[in-house]
């Protein structure tokens, strides 16, 4: 009787485990034999993150509305086309947040390729004279014009005392705080005079004196914080007189219930001392 031969079976489910198997360890055999010499060969390192292989091909940036693109890059420390591995996203936002204009930064990473960014401005709110002007925001922080040779129309803060005050710092005080504070009432749609104020001089005997735009007119307010209605109350008042066709010198809301304005009867145009022009007082209870 013919006995047969059994054949070892050879299938394809065995050579593709076998293949499989292979490429695997050919993957981490590739992957150490680069890893040991980017660590023991600075030229092999060097040659290895200069590769195209691992080029960071894409930066999507968002949220940048005064700074350029070009200025948060240069900020970040990324580029386009260099390597990839290198960039730490917390390191990156890290360098973003410490710049006085940014209030904060997120940075995510696809592998080594594509970097995605998006950074929160800090809004210009005011200016400050500090020997030069600088931005502020509603919080008290400082920080640079985008551009100095071209400032943006807002109110600026004068008579602020004491230490020098730099890009980076949150300036804050019982004056200060009140200048904020009222302008932010001066912003509110029912006051509508933010646009009307070119200054905000901080008095050294704790006062405040706003200077209108129109003619440079000063309206004192005293040390106490003002009111909405008394604010309202001003802008009443403003309308008023130039409909009359009234030159008011100065105009007072220290008085309580009214709006107190001295006027003068000269145009705007001829010099006249204004302390000395006032003709009567023009009252808004």
């Amino acid at each position: 009787m013919r006995r047969t031969r059994k054949k070892l079976y050879c299938g394809k489910g065995y050579r593709r485990k076998r293949l499989s198997l292979d490429l695997v360890l050919r993957i981490v055999f590739l992957t150490l034999v680069i890893v040991l010499a980017v660590i023991k060969l600075p030229e092999a390192r060097a040659r290895v993150l200069g590769s195209s292989l691992f080029r960071l091909n894409s930066i999507s940036l968002k949220g940048n509305r005064y700074l350029l693109d070009s200025q948060v890059l240069r900020i970040a420390g990324v580029e386009k086309g260099t390597c990839g591995l290198r960039y730490d996203t917390e390191k990156i936002a890290s360098r973003l947040e410490k710049h006085p204009r940014i209030r904060s930064a997120a940075v995510k990473k696809l592998l080594w390729k594509r970097l995605y960014i998006r950074v929160e401005e800090r809004a210009p709110f005011a200016l400050v004279d500090a020997q030069k002007l600088l931005e502020m925001d509603e919080s008290g922080a400082v920080f640079e014009p985008v551009d100095p040779a071209v400032l943006p129309d807002l109110p600026v803060i004068t008579g602020l005392r004491g230490k020098r005050i730099r890009p980076g710092d949150t300036i804050s005080g019982d004056q200060i705080d009140q200048a904020i504070a009222l302008l932010q009432r001066l912003r509110d749609p029912e006051v509508n005079l933010y646009d009307q104020i070119s200054e905000v001089h901080l008095r050294r005997d704790g006062s405040i004196v706003l200077v209108a735009v129109e003619l440079g007119i000063p309206v004192i307010l005293g040390s106490e914080d003002v009111s909405k209605r008394k604010l309202q109350a001003l802008r009443v008042a403003m309308a008023d007189m130039q409909q009359r066709g009234l030159l008011p010198a100065s105009v007072d809301l220290r008085f309580k219930g009214q709006v107190v304005a001295k006027v003068q009867e000269q145009p705007a145009s001829e010099e006249s001392d204004r302390e000395g022009a006032g003709t009567g007082t023009y009252a808004l209870f």
